[in-house]
Formats: C-alpha cells, sequence, structure tokens
C-alpha cells in the first residue's frame, strides 16, 4: 500500500509512533506499511499483514418441548470471531428472520452450547426462531429454525335461545376466540333437564370467531331443555356454559284468528268452522271491523261437522265494512277456521277466490315470501291487532335482486290495516317481514289483472331449515311457483325436492343462492314438465328460511288467467283440518297430502257434512316420499258441503295435507293448508 489510498498521519521527526487504523471491514486481511516523508520523497516500511476480528460463529438448535405456550430451543457458538462473546440466546417472531430488537432470551456469553426457554408464546401459531451471538464486531445470527404452538380447544359461549315453540327452538352461540386453529366443527348439545345424555348437532368446515345458529325440532311442548354451543380443532372439543329454555306448552286449537276479511269493494266473505268432537261445541266469535266498534255473536256447531258463517249473515252483524274476526271455543275443544272471499273484477267473465285457514295465536314476528307490486300485481298487507293498545308494527319488504325497504305503522286497538306494497315500496318483488312490539296476525293478498285474479295467505312466525309445500303441479294448465324467503343476514343456499307419484326429485339447479334479507322465485315448469308433485325445502347449512308456493292456470282462455297461493310449514303433523270444501256440479274440491316418510303411511280422510249426518271416512295408503290426490267427490260419494279431517294412522309419522277448490268450470280457485291438531 501506499499513500496515494488509505494512509494515517501521526506527526513529524524521528521516533516511535502508533497508527490507529479504522473503518476496516471484519474478517478481512490486511497489508501495512509504515512510511516517512520528507522533500526528497517518501520511503516505506515491510509489508505486514493482519486480519480483523468477525462476529461469531454460531448454529440454531431446532425447537423441542414445545406446548401452546412455551417451546425450548438454543444453539452453538462454534467460534467467537477474534473477540469475546459478551451475549448469546434465541430471538424468535411470527415473521421470518426475527432479530434481537425483537423477542429474545440472554441466555450467558461465551462459545458453546446454550439452552434457551421461549415462554409468552401464542396457541397454534408458527414462529421463526434464531440462535445469536454478540461481540464487540457485532451480532451473528444462526440458521432459521420454524416451531407452531401447539392449539389450544376453541373458547365459547352460549347464548339464549330464541324463536321458542311448542316443538322447537333456535339455539345459539358464539366462538370467543379460536384456540389458535380454526374450528373444523361447531354446533350444540342439548337435552331435557334432568337427564343424562345429550343429542348432538355439529356442521363441519372451517370456522373462526363470531356467531352461530341451529333451529332444532321434534322437541317435546312445555318441556324444560338445556343446551351448550359447542366447537372443535385439532385439540378436541370444549363448549360454553349451560342455557336453558322451555318449549311452549301445546295448546289445543280452540282459539282463531282470520286478519282478512271483508263485505265491501265488490268482495263477499264467507267463514266455515270444522267441530272434529263428537259434542256440540259453542263458539264466542268476535269482529273486529276497521272503523267501528268490535262486534259479537254466539253460535253453536253440532258434532262432527261442518258450519259456515256466510257472507249474508256476515252483513247483518258487521255490516259493509273491512274486519277481523277471533273465533273462540267454550270448554277448549279443538276446532279449526277458514275463510274464503270472492268477487268479479271489472269486465270479468267469471268471479275469482281466495281462501286461507286461520292462525291459533298472534305473534310480533311474521314471515311472508310472496308478494309484488310489478307484472300487473297489487299486494296487500292485512296486519290484525287484537290487543287493547295500538301495535307499533316495523314492515320490511326483502326485494328480490334489490335494498331491503323498511316502513313503520301503528294499526290501532283492536282492529285491523291495510296496507299496499306498491304504496310502501314502489315496484319491486318482494317477501315481507313484520315486526310488532305487541302480538298481531298477519296476511297477504295478492291481486292482478284489474282483480280478475287473486290470491291470499296467512304468514308464518317461524322460518326453519326446511319447509313443506303439499300441493304443486305443472301439469294440466298449471304453472307453479316456489317463492323461499331469507329473512337471515347473510346468504343461504338450499336444496329443492319434488315429491312426485314417482318419488323424489331433485330440483337440477340445486343448490339454490338466496342473498341476505331477500327472496328467489323458481317457475317450476321450467324444471318439471307435466307433473304433480309437493315440494320440500331444505337449507344446506341449518339457517332458518320460509318458502311458500303459487299455481296459476287458465291464460290465454274464455275466463282468463285464475291463482291461489299457500304458505308452507316447517314441519309435518299428525292431523290436519281443512274446514272448507263442497262437491257439486258447480264446484271440486281436492286433498292432497304429501308423505315426506321413507316408508309408506296410512291415513284416514274424514268428510264432515254440515249437519254432523251422513259422514264419510276412508282410508288410503300414500307411498314414501310421494304425494297423492282425493277428489271430494269421487272419493266420498258426497253431494253438498262438507270439511275434510286427514290423520296420519302409521305410529310417529306425519304427513302435509292441503284442499284445493274450483268452480265456474274452473274459471275461479282457492288452495290453503289445514289447520292442524297436534
Amino acid at each position: 500500500p501506499t499513500t496515494t489510498g488509505n494512509h494515517t498521519t501521526d506527526g513529524t521527526g524521528t521516533g516511535t509512533f502508533t497508527s490507529s487504523i479504522t473503518v476496516l471491514s471484519p474478517g478481512t486481511l490486511y497489508h501495512v506499511r509504515a512510511y516517512a516523508t520528507n522533500s526528497v520523497g517518501t520511503s516505506y516500511g515491510d509489508d505486514l499483514t493482519f486480519t480483523t476480528d468477525t462476529t461469531p460463529t454460531v448454529a440454531t438448535t431446532a425447537a423441542t418441548n414445545v406446548t401452546s405456550t412455551t417451546a425450548d430451543s438454543g444453539g452453538n457458538v462454534t467460534a467467537d470471531g477474534g473477540d469475546p462473546v459478551t451475549a448469546r440466546g434465541v430471538c424468535w417472531s411470527t415473521s421470518p428472520n426475527p432479530t434481537t430488537t425483537g423477542n429474545h432470551t440472554t441466555d450467558g456469553t461465551g462459545t458453546g452450547t446454550f439452552t434457551s426457554s421461549i415462554t409468552v408464546l401464542s396457541p397454534g401459531t408458527l414462529y421463526h426462531v434464531r440462535a445469536y451471538a454478540t461481540n464487540s464486531v457485532g451480532t451473528a445470527y444462526g440458521s432459521q429454525e420454524e416451531f407452531t404452538t401447539d392449539a389450544v380447544v376453541p373458547t365459547l359461549t352460549t347464548s339464549a335461545a330464541t324463536s321458542i315453540t311448542t316443538a322447537g327452538a333456535t339455539l345459539n352461540g358464539n366462538i370467543t376466540s379460536t384456540g389458535g386453529e380454526n374450528a373444523d366443527q361447531r354446533g350444540f348439545r342439548y337435552r331435557k333437564d334432568g337427564t343424562t345424555n345429550w343429542t348432538d348437532w355439529a356442521q363441519s368446515g372451517s370456522y373462526g370467531t363470531g356467531t352461530f345458529l341451529h333451529p332444532v325440532t321434534g322437541l317435546s311442548p312445555g318441556t324444560a331443555y338445556e343446551y351448550q354451543a359447542g366447537g372443535h380443532n385439532s385439540a378436541g372439543w370444549s363448549y360454553g356454559g349451560i342455557e336453558t329454555f322451555t318449549t311452549v306448552s301445546r295448546v289445543t286449537p280452540t282459539t282463531w284468528y282470520l286478519a282478512e276479511g271483508t263485505t265491501d269493494w265488490g268482495f263477499s266473505t264467507s267463514i266455515t268452522v270444522t267441530n272434529p268432537n263428537n259434542r256440540v261445541v259453542d263458539l264466542d266469535i268476535t269482529y273486529m271491523p276497521c272503523d267501528a266498534e268490535a262486534g259479537n255473536e254466539e253460535i253453536q256447531v253440532p258434532p262432527l261437522s261442518q258450519t259456515t258463517l256466510t257472507n249474508d249473515h256476515l252483513l247483518t252483524v258487521v255490516g259493509k265494512n273491512d274486519f277481523s274476526t277471533r273465533i273462540e271455543c267454550a270448554g277448549g275443544y279443538p276446532m279449526a277456521v277458514d275463510r274464503t272471499m270472492t268477487w268479479i273484477g271489472p269486465g270479468a267473465l267469471s268471479p275469482e277466490g281466495h281462501s286461507s285457514i286461520g292462525v291459533t295465536e298472534p305473534s310480533t314476528t311474521w314471515y311472508m315470501p310472496e308478494g309484488t307490486s310489478d307484472w300487473g300485481f297489487e299486494t296487500w298487507l292485512l296486519i290484525q291487532n287484537p290487543n287493547d293498545g295500538p301495535a307499533n308494527c316495523t314492515i320490511t319488504y326483502m326485494v328480490e335482486g334489490g335494498t331491503p325497504v323498511v316502513k313503520t305503522e301503528a294499526v290501532p286497538a283492536s282492529s285491523r290495516r291495510s296496507y299496499s306494497m306498491f304504496d310502501h315500496a314502489g315496484i319491486v318483488d318482494a317477501s315481507i317481514q313484520v315486526a310488532s312490539d305487541k302480538p298481531v296476525i298477519c296476511e297477504r293478498s295478492v291481486y292482478r289483472h284489474n282483480r280478475r285474479e287473486g290470491h291470499e295467505s296467512i304468514g308464518t312466525t317461524a322460518p326453519a331449515p326446511a319447509y313443506y309445500l303439499a300441493e304443486g303441479t305443472t301439469d294440466w294448465g298449471f304453472t307453479t311457483y316456489v317463492l323461499i324467503q331469507n329473512p337471515n343476514p347473510g346468504p343461504v343456499d338450499v336444496n329443492v325436492t319434488y315429491l312426485t307419484g314417482e318419488g323424489e326429485k331433485a330440483h337440477p339447479r340445486n343448490p339454490v343462492h338466496i342473498e341476505a334479507s331477500s327472496r328467489k322465485t323458481i317457475r317450476v315448469n321450467d324444471f318439471l314438465p307435466g307433473s304433480d308433485f309437493s315440494t320440500k325445502v331444505e337449507s344446506t347449512g341449518n339457517a332458518p328460511i320460509i318458502a311458500e308456493r303459487a299455481m296459476y292456470w287458465g291464460e290465454g282462455t274464455t275466463f282468463g288467467e285464475a291463482c291461489h297461493d299457500s304458505i308452507g310449514l316447517c314441519e309435518p303433523h299428525t292431523t290436519f283440518y281443512l274446514p272448507d270444501g263442497q262437491a257439486d256440479s258447480s264446484c271440486e274440491t281436492w286433498t292432497l297430502v304429501a308423505n315426506p316418510n321413507s316408508e309408506d303411511v296410512k291415513v284416514t280422510i274424514a268428510y264432515l257434512t254440515a249437519t254432523g249426518e251422513g259422514n264419510v271416512t276412508e282410508v288410503e295408503t300414500i307411498p314414501a316420499n310421494t304425494r297423492r290426490t282425493f277428489n271430494m267427490a269421487w272419493h266420498s260419494g258426497l253431494a253438498g258441503r262438507a270439511s275434510i279431517v286427514v290423520t296420519c294412522t302409521t305410529s310417529g309419522k306425519k304427513i302435509m295435507a292441503e284442499r284445493a277448490m274450483y268452480w265456474h268450470e274452473r274459471g275461479a280457485g282457492t288452495d290453503t293448508v289445514g289447520g292442524t291438531g297436534d
């Protein structure tokens, strides 16, 4: 080296001197010469060499004894780099290449092996670890090792049950911590209070933190249950605390409500009562007009018979008015009530009608999947308030393919109000949800083509993982639509199954995806032509849904298109009451019985006449997963009016039943699901 390169200046004159050389690179061989300069020039001493010190050499030991929060590691300092090692240990992080600026241990000095204890780790987490050693030159790191702490079981809370009915409830839970690893299963276990054996339900997937629910059915009425939310990962199962609930006691259907009814605007209304008892029953009837005082009357119904309150009779009680009705049976005997309304639209060549079974109790929540103010339709929501004070209702229109529309209305005490979907939400296809601060009853009516045609149905209070619809056909000139409402804050997928005379047939586009707070419409003719069928709609993830069915026929005929509709039911039942019914030259009545079981069932179909005399009972077999249809005139041999009672007599099995009626050469028709007796 020469003075043209790196050099020091350390005084003048002769004698010894000392030089400090800086800014050198570690572990590097350098050449050095002393120099002296006078006027003649510069001379150099001998060329000597030296090597600078370096950082230590260290290797990382793989992690051992790994738990959910701790692990052991360490290293081996094999060389000090020419300078003493003043600190050594390991550093770790959830990110690659950890350094001593983050989490680290200090495990002595010098060369040799050492062991490090790593603590305060998170369960189920991937960590990166490196050994380090420090001397005056700097800090060196060993190779990077990785380890994953053990997961711990999830942490859950169990929330109060909701939507409690006589036979079901919605169980609610929350995963508050995954334990370091998403749960591969979550669910619930439940049992009758005071028993030891749990009934388990779980769904598989990958679940982080958050709430979840599961509607359970098949519970016993008036029974206390306890349950826990549970979650599972590789560490095992864990459960939240125990919550309890009691199902609603089974109430014999002795009180019935009918929200819709009018003797005005060109409508005629009739109310039909079925008495399935072997004795006379006394009925107390309360009429709740829109703008008048409530009226009352008492009637008697003969044993095992059908009684009809005609429009002429109702005019003597309520006059020309819109009204709702409450019918109570003294003595607590079971019975059932439905209502039929008929009219002739302006310029129409045929009358039309709609019918609906009543409901047995008010509720603070109602759902109605069908509804549209488009395509020439008008839709009306009917809310009956049987309370002594006003009911404040929040009405949500769950628009198909759009944003929900929310309105609020107050319904006066002991009264009924009607609300137009168009006035509330504009031109939309929408399902309806009603939430009230007091228990009310809700129905929905739909009309089209200047009221040439129309249909009507009660709502339902209980979304459920499955819904059943007994009636349906794409044959005989009918078009059938299945309407599925998703009231949940997130999307759901459902599977649709058609129960035909030849057995089950899956909807070809399963699963059907439905966005949150929305509705999906299926035109069944596009997928299952020329078939009579019932329908089962099941949520793939057990999120609760609601289903309804509308049917149209007669388009292009002399009388024009007509229609009818019915809400579905969330579970089969043992007995169905169908109050209205008539078989003569002017009217045809059909009973639709669906068997959703995997085995054949026996049913009795009883026809109860207006006098209770000459009643007819027939016994039939309904094959597994099929539907059968019975014409009243052909099946019973009766001519005249009669109610229908359908009972499944196969032990432990339940069915679905509806009734369809047509008159004026099928220029008019109605349909309704039956009232249940169990």
